[in-house]
């Protein structure tokens, strides 16, 4: 008998546990569920075929023009300026070695993106020309525990009207913006993790499936919609209620799928006809919120 008494009482605990461990932020729903209503063209309308490279002004500019939200990413250069770019490395965009981190603003000016004329942009530029025409889904780029990007993003965003929200897979970075940025909506960024992703094994299985929530308590989630059926996500969405963008959906059909698991989507290689518009959304009834 105290077998069985020791064994129930452990797994409580455990499910106690795992069940703070996923808890996100629950007191803004309404407020993501108003960045829901768009479509978000990831890294901009970008088409490189036609000149206009991701994440750049150019890409940003035909997003705004034709209504459609934007996703971006964000990095800090040697010298503490606050840039828009993806990649970990600047090889395949630009086709030189290093981070961005390796060089100043100035340096990098030296570099193209792609087969383009363009360069790469400082945030401060996005927000001159998006000029808060339509949302904006920042993805803060921080690869270790420096939280210094968190800093030059909260000094960039001062005195911007437009609507923007915060994400990151780095839940110390959404912490950062819980505690200096408080009125930031906060986005936590997860998906199936590999190897290659240089991360310990244990934290790959922990962010895949939102223990790491309990740090940066996001007030809402953006998966990678080919693992929707992930436990931690499936729970934070039936039994929290919480927001999520579904990453990167490619084409019409997926899209269309996608509004059985998700409020909102970041797109790209198409243009979306229109949005998540509700009833379609589980959180919504006839139109309002319940």
């Amino acid at each position: 008998m105290m077998f069985w008494i020791i064994f129930f009482a452990v797994l409580a605990v455990l499910a106690a546990g795992y069940f703070f461990s996923i808890l996100p932020a629950t007191s803004r729903r309404q407020e993501c569920l108003q960045f829901a209503e768009w479509n978000y063209a990831h890294r901009g309308l970008w088409n490189a075929a036609e000149g206009v490279p991701e994440n750049s002004l150019p890409a940003f500019a035909r997003a705004a023009e034709q209504g459609y939200a934007i996703e971006l990413d964000i990095q800090i250069t040697k010298d503490g300026r606050i840039v828009v770019f993806h990649d970990d490395t600047m090889k395949r965009m630009c086709g030189n070695e290093g981070k961005i981190s390796d060089y100043t603003y100035e340096e990098l000016q030296q570099f193209h993106l792609g087969d383009s004329t363009e360069k790469i942009p400082l945030l401060r530029e996005v927000l001159q020309t998006v000029d808060g025409r339509v949302p904006l889904l920042i993805e803060i780029k921080m690869p270790g525990l420096s939280t210094v990007v968190c800093a030059g993003f909260q000094k960039e965003m001062e005195g911007y009207t437009g609507m923007f929200c915060m994400e990151s897979f780095n839940s110390l970075a959404l912490r950062w913006c819980r505690r200096h940025m408080p009125q930031t909506l906060r986005g936590q960024l997860s998906g199936r993790f590999s190897k290659n992703d240089k991360v310990h094994l244990i934290l790959r299985i922990m962010a895949r499936h939102l223990m790491l929530n309990f740090i940066g308590k996001p007030d809402f989630i953006a998966y990678d919609h080919r693992y929707a059926d992930c436990p931690g996500f499936l729970i934070d969405r039936m039994l929290f209620r919480t927001p999520a963008f579904a990453w990167t959906v490619k084409d019409e059909h997926v899209y269309n799928r996608t509004r059985k698991k998700f409020d909102a989507a970041i797109f790209e290689h198409f243009h979306p006809k229109d949005g998540f518009q509700k009833p379609m959304n589980c959180f919504l009834k006839n139109n309002k919120a319940y």
